[in-house]
């Protein structure tokens, strides 16, 4: 007898049992069982997403509705555990617009109201956030909108998004035909993390990572507050091509929270952006302890 036609000594002997057993066998042992393993997010059947999004509390605009394909619908029901056990840190709004399709490039905390306007007490409660999207994917004013609301729903309930930005690399290259003149043409790149940087009201010296393409300068390597004070922050860098470090550090703070901005420089004098610096009189909830946790987290 075939060894998956093989039943249960008890009935062994009874024809009827055995004929049963073939039939069964026959029909069932060749089903792909794919379809009922569920939870097996990878292989289970397109119609079964929508309701383990629903289970998982993915669904609508938590998540399932914002996914361009099926393969983006079963990624977002695969980390939703994670998403929710993070649920309010800035880990959680980067990984959910990441698994949907949009890459967060900046995601910055404790700025103001209004761009580049007056500061508040409040500031540290308001953050903006600049997402990537794919070159062929067309950005509506609709998916604007719910994209706004998706990062509503995976920021912490203190915090208010103040803006929200799409950003979108250029398909198109630009080529330099004429060889003697690509001396006359240098594409720059610069970029700044962490951008701003905090000081705590001790002064303590941070480090700031700077990849730029070409050697840069800061025009002044000390620069007073403009509090009144007189006290001042104090830069020191290499400003070499590459990635450096660069060196922030103050007096110690004794008034109130402040901030400036510092322009970086390409050595011919071209302004390749700007790095602000802010100074607090107390921690808040973003301590140095703290911060590592809240900011990323790693599987293991």
């Amino acid at each position: 007898m075939d060894n998956k036609h093989v039943i249960a000594s008890g009935v062994s002997d009874n024809e009827l049992a055995r004929a049963f057993s073939e039939l069964v066998a026959d029909r069932w042992d060749n089903w792909d069982l794919a379809p009922f393993m569920a939870y097996l997010v990878d292989i289970c059947t397109p119609e079964a997403l929508p309701y383990l999004a629903e289970q998982f509390n993915v669904d609508g605009l938590q998540g399932f509705a914002m996914a361009e394909n099926e393969q983006q619908q079963r990624d977002i029901i695969k980390r939703s555990i994670a998403l929710h056990k993070y649920l309010g840190t800035p880990w959680a709004i980067r990984e959910a617009c990441r698994t949907v399709g949009f890459p967060v490039i900046v995601l910055e905390e404790g700025v103001t109201a209004i761009p580049d306007g007056p500061t508040s007490p409040d500031d540290w409660a308001r953050f903006r956030v600049l997402v990537e999207a794919d070159q062929g994917r067309h950005i509506t004013k609709d998916d604007a909108r719910k994209l706004r609301l998706f990062v509503e729903f995976y920021k912490n309930e203190r915090s208010h998004l103040v803006a929200l930005g799409f950003f979108q690399r250029l398909a198109d290259e630009a080529f330099r035909p004429a060889v003697d003149a690509r001396d006359d043409l240098e594409l720059m790149t610069l970029a700044v993390r962490p951008n701003p940087v905090v000081l705590s009201k001790t002064g303590t010296v941070e480090r700031v990572t700077i990849t730029a393409s070409v050697p840069w300068t800061i025009e002044r390597k000390r620069k007073e507050w403009e509090d009144g004070t007189g006290d001042a922050v104090t830069l020191e860098f290499t400003g070499a091509a590459g990635t450096s470090e660069l060196l922030v550090s103050s007096d110690p703070n004794t008034t109130a929270r402040r901030e400036m901005t510092v322009e970086i420089r390409a050595v011919t004098g071209r302004t390749l952006g700007t790095l602000r610096i802010r100074q607090l009189l107390n921690w808040n909830a973003y301590s140095r302890a703290y911060g590592p946790a809240y900011n990323t987290y790693k599987e293991k």
